[in-house]
């Protein structure tokens, strides 16, 4: 009898097939259910980026009388001597850091009057990420290959400094430039290759080499302020995703993802709602689908089946890829003089 108990004890081997095929099922069960959870968290996270960052837009509005304005063009970066107008080559990002508490890297380079040591000291910002800029589902806060070699300007007293990084700090949120369409749709990225040059161009010249001021919030130059949002600051886009590929944003190659955070006006870090949001995809091009030249640059993210929006009012929307196409292009627009139902 004492062997016989003896014998008993333990599993066999089917009965402990049995329970390892239980444990798989039961975690095949939860492995979506967790992530799900932790995509929502991370969806969550995003939308508080956007929310701070907007929010940051309206107290700048309050601040100076005008939303940030989008600087130069893609080769520019900022510089704290030259304030928050027309005169500021740098983008929106990099006009409200004073804003999210990012005050000592807005100002780096202040007071400096030896042009190559003050562009040396500006250079440390372009490869200073900000998680507020990043969104967790699509990348960590970090720094990315400038995989095109781009010389980045940098204003320095009497003169303009470039300078060629190896890695800049990048951004996931873009500013709304406007709905996209003919005549005003996303003008070249382009800029004066110097300061001096910039600053002795007239409006009227600015606009005869890069485009018509369009009808969004922030652009080139842009300066414009709560009143001039005739649509609605909660029928108007302020901030957005942006549609990123994946496999060139590892490599810095993307032509809407390879240029600084604080860059001025470009398409990394402003976009048009002429085509909806897309999800992030390796190969897509949202210009394949516009049938305009030059092609919109699409708002998007790395979320399952939504984009996050903020509006001139400082709420923040997730807007589905499947929104109606006019919609979205009313919702881009200032000043249309109609309002998305």
């Amino acid at each position: 009898m004492t062997r016989k108990t003896r014998d008993r004890v333990g599993a066999t081997l089917v009965e402990l097939l049995v329970v390892i095929a239980i444990v798989a099922t039961l975690v095949a069960l939860l492995l979506p259910a967790v992530n799900m959870g932790r995509e929502a968290a991370r969806r969550l996270a995003c939308q508080s980026n956007l929310k701070q960052l907007s929010l940051a837009c309206i107290q700048h509005e309050h601040t100076r009388g005008y939303f940030p304005t989008g600087g130069w063009g893609g080769s520019w970066i900022g510089d704290p001597e030259r304030g928050f107008g027309t005169k500021q080559p740098g983008g929106w990002a990099y006009n409200l850091l004073s804003y999210i508490e990012e005050g000592q890297l807005h100002d780096i380079g202040l007071g400096m009057t030896d042009a190559a040591a003050k562009a040396d000291a500006i250079a440390v910002r372009l490869t200073t990420p900000v998680s507020l800029h990043v969104c967790p589902t699509r990348r960590p806060a970090a720094v990315w290959p400038n995989g095109k070699s781009f010389s980045i300007n940098l204003v320095a007293v009497p003169s303009t400094v470039s300078r060629v990084p190896a890695t800049m700090a990048r951004g996931d949120y873009a500013a709304n430039m406007g709905a996209g369409l003919v005549p005003l749709f996303y003008a070249s990225g382009g800029s004066p290759g110097s300061m001096s040059e910039g600053d002795l161009m007239t409006e009227k010249a600015w606009q005869t080499s890069f485009g018509s001021p369009p009808d969004g919030l922030i652009f080139r130059r842009s300066r414009i302020r709560h009143k001039d949002v005739t649509d609605g600051t909660t029928n108007t886009y302020l901030l957005g995703e942006k549609f990123v590929d994946p496999a060139k944003m590892v490599v810095g190659t993307s032509d809407d993802d390879d240029q600084s955070l604080y860059s001025g006006h470009d398409r990394d870090v402003v976009r048009v709602g002429f085509v909806p949001p897309y999800r992030d995809a390796a190969g897509f091009d949202p210009s394949q689908v516009s049938g305009s030249f030059p092609p919109p640059i699409a708002f998007g993210s790395a979320h399952p089946s939504s984009c996050g929006m903020s509006m001139a009012d400082g709420s923040v929307r997730a807007v589905e890829y499947a929104i109606d196409p006019a919609i979205n292009r009313l919702l881009a627009s200032r000043n249309d003089g109609k309002v998305a139902q």
